[in-house]
């Protein structure tokens, strides 16, 4: 059984960057481009639109076999089990991510902000119980440290999925001024 590589986090945690250096590391990705670039993702979102059903059908995970494919951790607990995964879950934090989507939104919600805080914290401890009672390895990826210190964290996932970057491929991809929804406002 091949196993299957999945970008997993939060919205606007940094999936689609990740799943950017994947691609840039030839690994094949699955995702079908309906939702496009855009401001917020000026370099694509790499998802596929048949994941938001993975509730009532994961079958597709049989052909993202050998490939990266994201799912938003509010989803990752309902891949099959029985399949072979390594997993990268992207960590953002939180009034980042918070401030991140109300801009993508385009729509103020600092007084709705507790809330998503909690349905996003519970949504991350339910990814880690599967990952963690399916014995599914995950490593961990904080976005800023994979802006900040591009080498260490592409060497980490490296060795994590058994992959070599150029620094040519890592440096088309990882784009400082796209970190803009900084907690301290830088």
């Amino acid at each position: 059984m091949t196993e299957i590589i999945v970008v997993t986090g939060l919205p606007r945690s940094g999936t689609s960057l990740m799943m950017q250096l994947l691609d840039a590391a030839d690994i094949p990705v699955y995702a079908d481009d309906i939702r496009g670039s855009d401001d917020n993702n000026p370099k694509g979102y790499y998802e596929s639109q048949i994941v938001k059903d993975i509730a009532v059908d994961s079958s597709f995970l049989q052909e993202a076999q050998g490939m990266a494919i994201k799912i938003v951790s509010p989803l990752m607990a309902f891949a099959d089990p029985k399949l072979s995964y390594r997993v990268i879950v992207m960590r953002r934090e939180m009034d980042e991510i918070l401030m991140s989507q109300e801009k993508m939104l385009q729509k103020d919600q600092t007084s709705e902000r507790e809330k998503y805080r909690t349905i996003y914290e519970f949504h991350l401890k339910k990814t880690y119980g599967f990952l963690e009672n399916n014995e599914i390895p995950f490593l961990d990826v904080n976005y800023s440290a994979l802006i900040n210190n591009t080498k260490e964290e592409v060497g980490r996932v490296g060795a994590f999925l058994g992959v070599n970057w150029s620094k040519r491929q890592t440096d088309q991809i990882i784009q400082t001024d796209l970190y803009r929804n900084r907690r301290d406002g830088a």
